[in-house]
């Protein structure tokens, strides 16, 4: 897909889907029940095009960059406990959330690994809804924390609950307030990015 630069956010423009405009695409109920840029072409082409815009618009991107350093930072403080509480509950699961779960990467968490300069991982998660993430390995996710899905890392299956509801209620208290602080920095800078290039 070429991009002319005197085109606003063209149709279709991230979400290579005909005749769906961007923020139409997400406030839509499809944005949540199928997986996104399944095939490696649309994945490809996602990325290529959201390259494109950033370098394009630059130095106007910032306040889109700083919230994306945000969130990471906030990530980090929580990715020891995440650790803690995989480690007492994932090996000995006996129905692992990677293996039966549908999620994929999203919009969000594309302009976190751009803003960041993460690497891109090479597929979506999965190609279609009947198949199991392609990252799941015998020892669990083969992607590094920062480029999961933000869904794999905020949620937390019964048992792991349970875990940190053992934890001293600070420590219970910072990671309520940090998954929030995130979600709400995600939309921001979504809304950044979609004020920016529109």
């Amino acid at each position: 897909m070429s991009i002319h630069k005197d085109q606003r956010l063209p149709t279709a423009l991230i979400y290579p889907l005909v005749g769906v405009k961007v923020n139409e695409l997400m406030r839509s109920d499809f944005y949540r029940t199928e997986a996104l840029w399944g095939t490696a072409d649309t994945w490809k082409t996602a990325n290529r095009n959201l390259e494109y815009l950033i370098r394009r618009h630059g130095p106007n991107l910032n306040r889109a960059v700083v919230l994306a350093r945000d969130i990471q930072a906030r990530l980090e403080s929580i990715f020891l406990l995440l650790d803690d509480l995989c480690a007492v509950t994932c090996p000995w699961c006996p129905d692992p959330c990677c293996l039966t779960a549908k999620v994929w990467i999203d919009f969000k968490d594309l302009l976190f690994l751009h803003f960041n300069g993460h690497q891109i991982p090479p597929g979506q998660l999965l190609a279609n809804l009947k198949e199991t993430c392609r990252y799941w390995g015998p020892r669990g996710c083969m992607l590094p924390r920062f480029a999961r899905p933000w869904v794999c890392t905020w949620y937390l299956c019964p048992a792991q609950k349970a875990n940190l509801r053992q934890k001293p209620k600070f420590v219970q208290d910072k990671f309520i307030r940090t998954v929030q602080a995130i979600k709400t920095g995600r939309k921001e800078m979504e809304a950044e990015f979609i004020r920016i290039v529109s």
